[in-house]
């Protein structure tokens, strides 16, 4: 299991590689560079990583919490956990398949699209969920 800590690192990181990437990925002719196809399995690995442990871990705990309001802002934010775990699978398979020709701008703004969500629940979860983690940690 990971720290809060741990959490919020890992969240740093996966917002320093959106950045690197953001600036990477609206050039399709560096969709098949050997450094940006590193950079996007780490980014993958990491943010599959983040996404699975949270929801099996600390939000499932927090959805069974006594607190009503708690238990349903973490049930609200597994909710749409699933729906960022389906768009970011279909976006990590869209990448895996960028090889097969055809326009790649589809694919580009796909990547400006995926990055703004995981930043967007990487905020989320500093801002919000992250310190009720905390606080339900100190109230055990």
């Amino acid at each position: 299991m990971y720290t809060l800590d741990e959490l919020i690192e890992q969240n740093q990181d996966i917002a320093q590689l959106c950045e690197v990437l953001s600036v990477l990925m609206p050039n399709p002719d560096l969709h098949n560079n050997d450094y940006v196809i590193e950079l996007m399995n780490l980014f993958k690995d990491k943010v599959w990583m983040h996404l699975v442990f949270e929801d099996k871990t600390v939000y499932a705990e927090l959805a069974r919490h006594e607190d009503e309001d708690i238990s349903n802002i973490a049930k609200e934010f597994h909710k749409t956990s699933r729906e960022t775990k389906k768009n970011f699978s279909r976006f990590m398979r869209d990448w895996l398949h960028r090889g097969k020709g055809g326009d790649k701008k589809p694919l580009c703004k796909q990547c400006e699209t995926i990055f703004k969500e995981v930043l967007a629940r990487a905020e989320f979860e500093n801002k919000k969920m992250f310190p009720m983690v905390e606080k339900h940690q100190k109230l055990d």
